[in-house]
């Protein structure tokens, strides 16, 4: 009876290892999966507070003067994360309307500041249409988005047709987008000989020549359109489309 009883027993033994040994691999794959998890809330994203537009002498917008390049800085929270945001620029785009882009060429990440400066190359950006612009950073099919920030585009007329000797012709500033408020100017000829402009943009051709006109923002000064006349003798119409400046605060 003792041996027959010894050997019922040994299945039920090895049925318990068995089953033992399943619950360990459920643990092991439990485990694994929580390590890949715990690393993966560990990327740079998931360390970010915010990343925000840093303005600039209280202006709170980003300006584009096509098709030269743009420097856009970005203040980082936590600080010691911008140069990892500033490392792979594949990682970073910017989001538009209306067909717009800006073409990221370089970043560069300050963690002492906290700074991000990016600097993009704007296309098709049209003056009469109303742009803002939000920085996208993806990491391993995840994503950090900021806020949008309005966009300033300057536009430049190059067309400046005739003005004839002997009358006066009221120039004007165009501005862009249309929510700018800001919009004094001041008018400078680059030859006094041959023109004179006043401070509400009144042009008085003196005698033939051809002279350049420029328009600037008395609120940004950097902010400038410039235009070149011909004057002549006879009696020719105003052309009001004469001088066009976009961007003008």
């Amino acid at each position: 009876m003792k041996k027959v009883f010894f050997a019922l027993m040994m299945p039920a033994l090895m049925l318990g290892a068995v089953s033992c040994t399943d619950y360990q691999d459920d643990i092991d794959k439990l485990g694994a999966e929580n390590d890949a998890l715990r690393s993966y809330n560990n990327q740079t994203i998931s360390q970010l507070n915010s990343v925000v537009f840093q303005t600039e002498d209280g202006l709170n917008q980003i300006t584009v003067d096509q098709p030269n390049a743009t420097t856009i800085v970005y203040e980082v929270e936590p600080k010691e994360l911008a140069t990892t945001l500033a490392a792979d620029i594949t990682r970073l785009s910017f989001v538009s309307q209306h067909g717009a882009a800006m073409a990221i060429t370089a970043a560069a990440g300050d963690d002492t500041k906290g700074t991000l400066t990016i600097t993009a190359t704007p296309s098709g950006f049209d003056g009469s249409k109303t742009y803002s612009l939000s920085l996208l950073y993806k990491e391993d099919g995840r994503s950090y988005q900021t806020a949008y920030t309005p966009v300033y585009v300057i536009t430049h007329t190059t067309a400046g047709g005739k003005y004839a000797v002997g009358a006066s012709y009221q120039l004007s500033a165009v501005f862009t987008p249309a929510y700018i408020t800001e919009t004094d100017v001041t008018w400078s000829v680059d030859d006094t000989t041959l023109a004179t402009i006043s401070e509400d943009g009144v042009l008085t051709p003196i005698k033939n020549g051809t002279v350049t006109i420029t328009c600037t923002s008395k609120d940004n000064p950097a902010v400038s359109a410039t235009v070149t006349i011909e004057i002549t003798g006879g009696n020719i119409p105003l052309d009001e489309g004469g001088v066009s400046q976009g961007g003008a605060e």
